[in-house]
């Protein structure tokens, strides 16, 4: 197998995407066998794809739009025209396949009809993948997720991000041989030759505060331990969230998420997030993740400098699990945060420092999603917010 990062912040998608792959196919010697690409929305337009298939006629691509720049071991990728990454992995001996599908009224189908198609495209449409790469779109994650699984079981690393714009405006992409659309699960089903590790994390650590959710509503929290969600938030964050903030609260409780419990590693809780997006006048909770009434949630706490470190942290463990050294790795792929993004933006430039250091400088590209998806150290596949998710190849 052998891997390789590309990137273009010039104006317009097929000036971007001819800069980068050109550089990509120069790196890898040839054509990838698998192409991923993400890009901000400025480049998310027809002519991204048609002129990667024109010089690459049936290429499986796969990717969707990140929020604010991409990264690549050449740094933190951004600008006032856009930014586009690539990274490709040639590997003749693998197999390689990308499936979509729309997701309408139907999320589960729409995972499960998606990872058929692309273990037909891979030629192994009777076999469970080494893992699976996915991108769709903000809302729907957990069915895509339990789609994806109703075909190839829980044990498989499920692995990627919800695709991401620039202000929450609807104008996310995913990018798949489809084309790029608006409302589709796009799945890659890797088999690939070389060894890899996965590992999915966050920045943050529990606080001492914790409630049951007693009310909840599609993708909301009503109320905790029987009183108001947003009250009682308020008083957890020591009023940096108050009542008051009716609206949009992305900003001001990206320091403060929720968290639940998903597994435990030798006895350690390993937290899924969820980020409160919206405080409702009624005090309601909007979140970026499922929420069920008996959900115990934990106000977890993060600092810059916790989500600075945490890039580097979660592909050393990535490497770790793949069972070899941080430094070691033929390369891979980082999902961190949008939210978190933005939150240390003007120190992105260590964030990708902590990132080379840990995969010693192999390729890698990184996307900023609106939702985070991977496998806790126990295979349990998980979506949720303000997290890093990791896949190194050895």
């Amino acid at each position: 197998m052998k891997t390789a990062s590309a990137f273009s912040v010039r104006p317009g998608a097929r000036t971007a995407v001819s800069e980068a792959l050109e550089a990509l196919l120069d790196k890898l010697g040839g054509a990838p066998d698998l192409l991923f690409i993400y890009a901000t929305q400025h480049h998310a337009e027809p002519a991204l794809l048609s002129t990667i298939q024109d010089r690459m006629p049936g290429v499986a691509v796969v990717g969707g739009t990140s929020c604010g720049g991409v990264m690549t071991e050449a740094g933190f990728h951004s600008g006032p025209d856009g930014a586009l990454g690539l990274f490709g992995i040639r590997d003749a001996e693998g197999s390689y396949g990308v499936g979509a599908a729309e997701i309408g009224a139907e999320p589960q189908a729409a995972g499960a009809a998606a990872i058929r198609a692309a273990l037909v495209r891979a030629g192994r449409e009777f076999e469970s993948p080494t893992l699976v790469w996915c991108c769709q779109p903000p809302g729907q994650e957990e069915a895509v997720l339990d789609g994806i699984q109703s075909v190839i079981g829980r044990t498989t690393p499920i692995i990627g991000g919800s695709s991401a714009d620039e202000a929450i405006a609807g104008l996310w992409r995913q990018f798949s041989p489809e084309g790029v659309t608006a409302d589709h699960a796009v799945v890659a089903a890797l088999f690939p030759t070389a060894p890899h590790g996965a590992a999915f994390q966050s920045g943050y650590t529990p606080s001492a505060l914790s409630g049951v959710v007693t009310r909840a509503g599609d993708r909301q929290i009503l109320e905790i331990d029987h009183q108001p969600a947003g009250r009682l938030y308020s008083q957890w964050t020591d009023g940096a969230v108050t009542e008051a903030d009716a609206g949009m609260i992305l900003a001001k409780s990206t320091p403060t998420p929720l968290g639940r419990i998903a597994a435990e590693v030798q006895g350690v809780p390993m937290f899924v997030l969820s980020h409160p997006s919206l405080l409702g006048t009624d005090g309601a909770l909007s979140l970026f993740t499922d929420i069920a009434v008996g959900d115990r949630i934990h106000l977890m706490r993060g600092s810059p400098d916790s989500l600075v470190k945490r890039g580097g942290a979660v592909v050393s463990d990535a490497c770790a699990t793949g069972g070899w050294s941080p430094g070691a790795t033929k390369g891979g792929l980082v999902i961190y945060c949008g939210g978190c993004m933005l939150h240390v933006r003007d120190r992105m430039d260590e964030v990708v420092q902590g990132v080379r250091d840990a995969m010693g400088a192999a390729p890698f590209l990184g996307a900023h999603t609106f939702g985070e998806q991977g496998a806790i150290m126990d295979n349990c596949n998980r979506h949720g917010n303000l997290m890093v998710s990791a896949l190194t190849f050895g």
